[in-house]
C-alpha cells in the first residue's frame, strides 16, 4: 500500500475512464473503495469486488442506520431506482474513490480537506464511443449522456482536472500528499 495520507477521489461523466484509472491506481498500490449499489450487475462485475449489490430494502436499512459518508440515487431509463453509497467504514480503510458531483457536495469541509480530487474531463465523442464498446444494456447511453450534462453544470470542486483521454497515474500521485 501506499503512503498517501490524502484519499483521492475520481469523478468524471460516463465512459471517462473512472474505473480504469482506479484500476492503474489500485497497481500502484493505493487501496480502492467498493460502492454499494441496488442496480444490476454488469456480466464482468463481482460481487464483493466491483460492487456490493444489495436489493433495495438492504440498502434503505444501511441508509437509515448512517452507514453512509455519501449516497446518491439514479432512475435509470426505464424508471427503475439504482441507489449507490460508500459506507463510513469504507471510506475510513480506502484510499480511492469514484464519487459523483452530488456525493462530493455531501462531505464536511474537513473530510473534503483530506481528499485529492481528480475530475476527468474527457470528450464526449471520446465518451460516447467507450460507452458503446462497454454493451452495457443496463441503462441507455443517450440518458446517460444528458445526466451528466446535468449533474457536472458548473462542477468546479476538483484538485485536479484531465482532458486527455491516454492519461498516466504519475502526475497524479506526485501531486497527492
Amino acid at each position: 500500500m501506499l503512503n498517501k495520507s490524502e484519499k483521492l477521489i475520481i469523478v468524471g461523466k460516463s465512459g471517462s475512464g473512472k474505473n480504469y484509472l482506479l484500476d492503474l491506481l489500485e497497481k500502484e498500490g493505493l487501496l480502492p473503495s467498493i460502492k454499494v449499489t441496488t442496480r444490476p450487475k454488469r456480466q464482468s462485475e463481482i460481487d464483493g469486488v466491483t460492487y456490493y449489490f444489495k436489493p433495495l430494502d438492504e440498502f434503505e436499512f444501511l441508509l437509515e442506520s448512517q452507514k453512509f459518508i455519501v449516497n446518491q440515487e439514479f432512475y435509470n431509463d426505464k424508471n427503475e431506482l439504482w441507489r449507490y453509497g460508500i459506507l463510513k467504514e469504507d471510506f475510513n480503510k480506502s484510499q480511492i474513490f469514484i464519487m459523483t458531483p452530488g456525493e462530493i457536495e455531501q462531505m464536511d469541509m474537513e473530510t473534503r480537506k483530506k481528499c485529492f480530487i481528480v475530475y476527468l474531463d474527457i470528450d464526449k465523442k471520446v465518451r460516447e464511443d467507450r460507452l458503446l464498446k462497454r454493451e452495457d444494456n443496463n441503462d441507455s447511453i443517450i440518458r446517460r449522456i444528458e445526466a451528466d450534462e446535468i449533474d457536472f453544470l458548473g462542477f468546479n470542486n476538483y484538485d485536479m482536472r484531465i482532458t486527455d483521454p491516454l492519461f498516466e497515474t504519475d502526475t497524479i500521485l506526485s501531486l497527492m500528499s
